[in-house]
């Protein structure tokens, strides 16, 4: 794919440096002819580069997209996403190594109340 990328990328600059002699060489004549100033000469050329420009850049998104669509009609994650993932599972491993080691002094709730295990037990025995 990135070959295919790469290729086409080289056809537009190609294309890009071939349309700007061109267009130059279109311009001089004209100039020649006394049918524009060189300024304007400069200014039509400019126009030029900057649509050739404008039209890699879209040719670039276009293949971006495309190749996004693919990837993810393949089933392949995002390479971000993929990262958010590896930083989750460390994340998660520190967590899970500091209780094992008994680090983690503190109890989780046991449920939407915020009490631990050992509130609990103590507040019913008191009720009761």
């Amino acid at each position: 794919m990135s070959n295919l990328l790469e290729q086409s990328i080289l056809m537009t600059l190609g294309a890009a440096a071939i349309t700007k002699e061109v267009a130059e060489s279109v311009v001089g004549e004209l100039v020649k002819r006394g049918q524009m100033t060189s300024d304007e000469g400069r200014q039509a050329v400019d126009e030029v580069i900057d649509k050739t420009k404008g039209e890699a850049r879209s040719l670039r998104s276009r293949f971006d997209e495309t190749l996004q669509k693919n990837l993810q009609d393949l089933g392949l994650a995002p390479k971000q996403q993929l990262e958010d993932l590896q930083l989750k599972v460390a994340q998660l491993e520190h967590r899970i190594s500091l209780l094992e080691s008994g680090r983690n002094s503190e109890p989780e709730p046991d449920d939407d109340t915020g009490e631990t295990g050992n509130n609990k037990k103590s507040k019913k025995k008191s009720k009761g």
